[in-house]
């Protein structure tokens, strides 16, 4: 399913759309908007319960204009919508931080590719993973970074001694 929104949020036409669509069938599902920075936190919000209906959303892109990576505010808005369960998510990013973000609300995620913009956050992004995860793949286009994920490294109180393991405890 590809929704495209050309002006204001169309509210009445997607909420008209379950009636016609059984919303929790779908499984790949495209948003395009160049209007996302115009949004307000009622439209937001009834965007959020529209893809709360897409219990079986496997892969999602959420396509955008330029002036959408200005806005941090804005790319927090479209993290929020973005379904728990989804696999595959093509979204855009503007900061580092914006990752953690992203892998913390969507833990079953195996790939997702970052538009990063015109800016040149994609060797950022590479680094980071490659500094933060291990069997993680990236691969570098024309302003997307596609990431294939592995584990992420957990930070630990823990040490190891000659395959010994020490708990450290901190009382304060």
């Amino acid at each position: 399913m590809t929704i495209t929104l050309k002006d204001d949020w169309p509210l009445l036409s997607l909420q008209s759309l379950s009636m016609f669509i059984d919303i929790s069938r779908i499984s790949y599902m495209k948003v395009r908007s160049y209007y996302f920075n115009g949004y307000n936190q009622n439209t937001w919000m009834d965007f959020g319960t529209f893809m709360k209906q897409a219990h079986n959303l496997s892969s999602l892109i959420i396509d955008s204009s330029f002036d959408t990576y200005k806005s941090v505010r804005t790319i927090e808005n479209i993290y929020s919508i973005v379904p728990r369960h989804v696999k595959h998510l093509e979204i855009p990013i503007n900061d580092l931080n914006q990752i953690k973000m992203i892998l913390e609300r969507c833990q079953h995620l195996s790939t997702i590719k970052f538009d990063t913009g015109l800016s040149k956050l994609s060797e950022e992004v590479i680094k980071w993973f490659a500094e933060n995860t291990i069997n993680t793949r990236c691969r570098e286009d024309y302003k997307m970074v596609t990431v294939w994920l592995g584990k992420k490294i957990i930070e630990s109180t823990e040490i190891c001694i000659d395959h010994k393991r020490i708990k450290l405890t901190i009382n304060s």
